[in-house]
């Protein structure tokens, strides 16, 4: 998988390692509620629900919406408040849904499932962005406001992550797949036909998607694929953001994984 960064994306989310610390430190994070009065909270705006399909073609190429049932009880909170520069243990508390993955992305790059609720990560120095959301057991996104976890662990740095600002979250499709899914999670905006939107470029064809769902990628011609999702305004500008151009990705169709 390719993932073309700039060196200042680069200086503000990735660092260098250094000698595990023993104090803790302190973190500037965010439970998904709605209310975003509150400096450090987010909000994550639900998608409508509704019997429509959403189909879109261009140039041979189709995305099709996947419906899910997103329970409002389903939910996900991260028990651990303090952290360290090296490995911590996170523990999370999941609710209203019995069969379900944990899926971790860290810098809208690194991105890992669980199907347990502790496990390990580790922090280096600097801004440490991570976004955990529980998953369906197809793999969707469960998108509710209350399956999803937004945080920046900060060690020692200036916090350098509006949480508060629109983002856009690369999830799916996977490096390698035999039925690619286009997935993907929103922070502080949501979508809509007069309002932002999330542009997707497939091998060079643009689809713009204004309602927030999983899609089915049909109609690719070949093994090697790009993809490439942006975060953008109503008159198609790019929103400002760290993660909402993320740049682009290779994923390739196998019949065997």
């Amino acid at each position: 998988m390719r993932f073309l960064v700039s060196s200042l994306f680069l200086i503000l989310f990735f660092s260098c390692g250094n000698e595990v610390k023993d104090q803790q430190i302190s973190l500037s994070d965010s439970l998904a509620i709605k209310n975003i009065a509150v400096k450090e909270e987010v909000q994550i705006v639900e998608p409508v629900e509704d019997e429509d399909i959403i189909v879109l073609e261009n140039n041979g190429i189709t995305l099709t919406e996947i419906k899910a049932e997103n329970n409002k009880e389903i939910s996900l909170s991260l028990s651990t408040k303090t952290f360290i520069e090296g490995e911590n243990k996170l523990s999370f508390e999941v609710g209203g849904i019995s069969n379900y993955s944990i899926a971790v992305i860290e810098n809208n790059y690194s991105i890992a499932h669980y199907q347990k609720n502790s496990i390990t990560k580790e922090f280096l120095y600097g801004n440490n962005v991570f976004l955990a959301f529980l998953t369906h057991p197809n793999g969707i996104a469960v998108k509710t406001n209350k399956a999803l976890v937004l945080k920046n662990v900060l060690i020692d740095d200036e916090d350098l992550f509006g949480m508060n600002q629109p983002h856009l979250f690369y999830y799916l499709p996977k490096a390698k797949t035999t039925k690619p899914i286009l997935d993907f999670c929103l922070v502080n905006t949501s979508i809509s036909e007069n309002g932002n939107k999330v542009k997707v470029t497939i091998n060079e064809t643009e689809l713009i998607i204004n309602k927030w769902a999983a899609y089915q990628i049909e109609g690719l011609e070949k093994s090697n694929n790009t993809i490439r999702i942006q975060l953008i305004d109503k008159a198609g500008n790019l929103i400002d953001g760290p993660f909402n151009d993320s740049g682009e990705r290779e994923f390739v169709l196998s019949q065997n994984i």
